[in-house]
């Protein structure tokens, strides 16, 4: 497998429109696309995303972040963001990176090499230590995290649903 971040692009508008569909078809959340879930103007999504990155026009406790797309074989895989920084929020439930696999490509080792490759990219952008949470009912991203160095620091009750948020520490 050759995976590898782009930056999101006209090119991509079929595919990222497409996994924004499968995750709302699915009840689920597509973590890592800045907040794609709201966005059914793709041209207003990747404005917020450029936005974003060069942090401009924030929204209030924003942060700059880079929002990448993970691509094998020219096909979108998941979705990764990086926030440059943390406000006391992000610090609390969501961290530094925020990624999803599609549905449909889970269980083939993609989340821990789109972490990892994140995890590059994070250090490019200065980053030395970052944070990654997830819901502790998901075991799955819970091993990724592991996998790539992640230290369980503590769990927490998230501030808007009821769910128990594990936040892990990974040395770069």
């Amino acid at each position: 497998m050759t995976m590898k971040l782009v930056r999101p692009t006209q090119h991509y508008r079929e595919q990222i429109m497409a996994y924004r569909t499968t995750f709302l078809n699915i009840g689920e959340q597509p973590y890592g696309g800045s907040s794609l879930r709201r966005f059914d103007d793709f041209n207003k999504w990747l404005t917020k995303v450029i936005y974003q990155e060069q942090g401009d026009k924030l929204p209030q406790n924003s942060v700059p972040s880079t929002q990448f797309l993970s691509i094998v074989n020219g096909r979108l895989i998941g979705l990764i963001n990086i926030r440059h920084r943390l406000t006391p929020e992000l610090l609390m439930e969501s961290g530094h990176i925020g990624y999803s696999i599609h549905p449909d490509e889970r269980r083939k080792g993609y989340a821990i090499e789109q972490l990892r490759l994140g995890l590059i990219e994070a250090k490019i952008i200065g980053l030395e230590k970052v944070l990654v949470t997830c819901d502790k009912s998901n075991i799955a991203s819970s091993k990724t995290i592991k996998k790539v160095g992640g230290i369980l620091e503590n769990e927490v009750i998230s501030s808007d649903k009821d769910e128990i948020v594990q936040r892990y520490w990974i040395e770069i």
